[in-house]
């Protein structure tokens, strides 16, 4: 397995990265583009090495990003909002990188105007409507093979980046464990596939607090659910959030934390991450230290995968530029 990072973004003007092997307890502070006090980020996304963030500073700009290269490209203005859908991904048929943006405006027609963005073009073209409504909150879609997912309406909808093409896919729910009073959704990836966490929750909707609450994980193969297996152990006083990553060693990464009871110290700010370990039915937590919990969390493989951009981080005096300044000194 490829050696990947994590990027943690912060609405306090913080990026950060870590890394999973060795999986490092404190976290880096790192530059990124359009950088400044005033501005808010977030991690839409990231594909082959490409960022997607969208920096509200103080109006939305959306940017594709190499952190590796530190190279950058802004993206034309859409009246993006960060009430808007988006996802990110490549091309493989067109050799191509596109971000995909969705914007939803009354929930009663249960429409949305889905428009994409061609980097190869640099424009944006109109898609036009769409048979789903996206709800605020609804933000970045999950990529898999060439196709991006969001939980829609209480059903799956998947857009193929190079068709440039809409369709849903039913959800599964199972009521083996009688009637549950609370129930969330998040979707992954488990062990390449993509995968559905079903928590099952009965009293606190976001911490497992009953001896009853369980998470039944669920994996889609040509379009087909199947169960892959239900986590009940040691879940009391913990927090799922989504799967992030398939270990070395079969261990899931999620996102989630210990109830807050768990907290030894405030002034130690940290993300915790759980560890799932299916074989042996065990969960332990791994803490990011360094950043406030209000963040949202992305992985990336390095690569040096090229904008053509002429714009880096950090970077605004080309070496022509320097060589042209001197020759007019002398």
């Amino acid at each position: 397995m490829n050696r990947f990072n994590i990027l943690v973004a912060n609405n306090e003007n913080v990026l950060l990265s870590t890394t999973s092997s060795p999986f490092v307890s404190h976290a880096l502070e790192i530059d990124y583009p359009l950088k400044s006090r005033k501005c808010m980020l977030s991690v839409l996304g990231s594909s082959n090495g490409l960022v997607l963030l969208l920096i509200i500073a103080p109006y939305d700009n959306l940017c594709i990003w190499n952190p590796a290269t530190r190279e950058y490209k802004r993206v034309p203005d859409s009246g993006d909002s960060e009430s808007d859908s988006h996802g990110f991904g490549f091309d493989c048929k067109n050799d191509d990188y596109k971000v995909i943006k969705i914007a939803s405006s009354d929930p009663n027609e249960e429409v949305s105007e889905a428009s994409v963005y061609s980097l190869a073009s640099n424009s944006w073209k109109e898609l036009g409507s769409t048979s789903y409504y996206f709800p605020l909150g609804t933000n970045k879609g999950l990529l898999l093979n060439g196709v991006l997912h969001w939980i829609v309406s209480s059903v799956l909808v998947c857009f193929d980046i190079s068709d440039e093409m809409f369709r849903d896919v039913r959800l599964p729910y199972s009521s083996s464990d009688g009637v549950r009073a609370l129930s969330t959704l998040d979707l992954g990836v488990w062990e390449g596939k993509l995968c559905l966490f079903q928590k099952n929750h009965m009293e606190n909707p976001t911490v497992c607090m009953h001896q009853n609450d369980h998470v039944e994980v669920w994996t889609m193969m040509d379009n087909k659910w199947s169960k892959h297996l239900k986590i009940t152990a040691h879940m009391t006083d913990m927090s799922y959030g989504r799967p992030i990553q398939t270990l070395q060693n079969g261990e899931i990464l999620i996102e989630g934390r210990p109830g807050v009871e768990e907290c030894i110290d405030p002034a130690e700010e940290w993300i915790d991450m759980i560890l799932y370990d299916p074989k042996l039915e065990r969960v332990g937590t791994l803490k990011i230290y360094g950043l406030p919990e209000d963040s949202n969390v992305d992985t990336y493989i390095e690569t040096l995968v090229p904008l053509n951009s002429g714009t880096y981080v950090n970077k605004t005096r080309t070496n022509k530029y320097i060589t042209r300044k001197k020759r007019n000194r002398y």
